[in-house]
């Protein structure tokens, strides 16, 4: 993912990168931020990426990345908020079901970018759009922009790939070092080192910064096994390049941004660590 020349501090850049696989970007993407200006040009650099005709994405000179530089993509499409609540309308949001079936106008993909969206799509709406996002038609990405992913149902929540714009220093070196544990339990032979480091989940208040931490030295791991720089921990993303295949940390991966969503439900924490005990050991241990 070619950040350089974009205005993004390095958790930013970490964070957009963590999404790319394969020279792809996923399907839907959830991008949570405080700074709204932040998580809007984080939406436009995706879609930019998306649309892109170079190897190197996004190159900001191609006459498609232009376009979405401007604003001006047919197959970009930024929904606008109607009528004195300021939300999404039903038609709005049934054009845009209708029209992610039609081939894109010039580009390789279509793009749907929903700003604010925690506040402009009630829950009825967000049903509206669940099987879309479940099942959605080749090379289309839905991108929603908003404060805090959790106000979103969980349905939704879970099919997308959540990021979190925070500061430089945002993640405090006990996060870390947590996520670090759990890392290095996931690559011991020993499965009580596994279980030991998962005792942090209890601690409710970091919890999730724990586990986005996890979920960022992962995909240094896949980083590496396709060819790019690791962003986060290069020693602890080298030692998982070498023991996991990409599938496998793909798999683990989603079992953590799984594991976040049970947190926000607030299930029993015991449960949920000896649950996730058992998803990183199945996966570490399958052939």
């Amino acid at each position: 993912m070619n950040t350089s020349g974009f205005d993004f501090d390095s958790r930013t850049i970490s964070a957009l990168s963590s999404l790319e696989s394969d020279g792809r970007i996923p399907h839907a993407i959830i991008i949570e931020g405080s700074d709204r200006e932040k998580t809007l040009a984080a939406a436009k650099f995706l879609s930019m990426y998306a649309v892109c005709t170079s190897e190197q994405k996004p190159c900001a000179v191609c006459n498609q990345c232009h376009k979405a530089m401007n604003a001006a993509h047919a197959d970009i499409y930024y929904a606008q908020p109607e009528g004195k609540s300021g939300g999404y309308s039903i038609k709005q949001l049934r054009k845009i079901i209708d029209d992610a079936y039609i081939k894109p106008n010039e580009a390789d993909a279509k793009v749907y970018i929903l700003a604010d969206a925690e506040n402009r799509l009630s829950a009825v709406q967000q049903n509206a759009l669940l099987k879309l996002i479940e099942e959605p038609p080749k090379n289309v990405v839905f991108i929603f922009t908003c404060e805090n992913s959790r106000n979103f149902l969980i349905t939704i929540r879970s099919r997308c790939t959540v990021i979190r714009l925070r500061n430089e220093h945002s993640f405090d070196e006990d996060v870390c070092s947590f996520a670090r544990k759990i890392i290095e339990g996931m690559l011991s032979s020993k499965e009580y080192d596994l279980l030991k480091s998962l005792t942090v989940l209890s601690k409710k208040d970091k919890a999730d910064d724990v586990l986005s931490v996890v979920t960022l030295i992962l995909r240094d791991g896949l980083m590496l096994l396709s060819g790019g720089k690791p962003k986060t921990d290069a020693e602890l993303g080298r030692q998982l390049s070498l023991s996991f295949n990409k599938r496998k940390i793909m798999e683990l991966i989603e079992v953590t941004e799984d594991a976040k969503t049970k947190i926000a439900q607030y299930i029993n924490i015991n449960l949920l660590t000896t649950w996730l005990c058992g998803e990183y050991r199945r996966i570490s241990w399958q052939r």
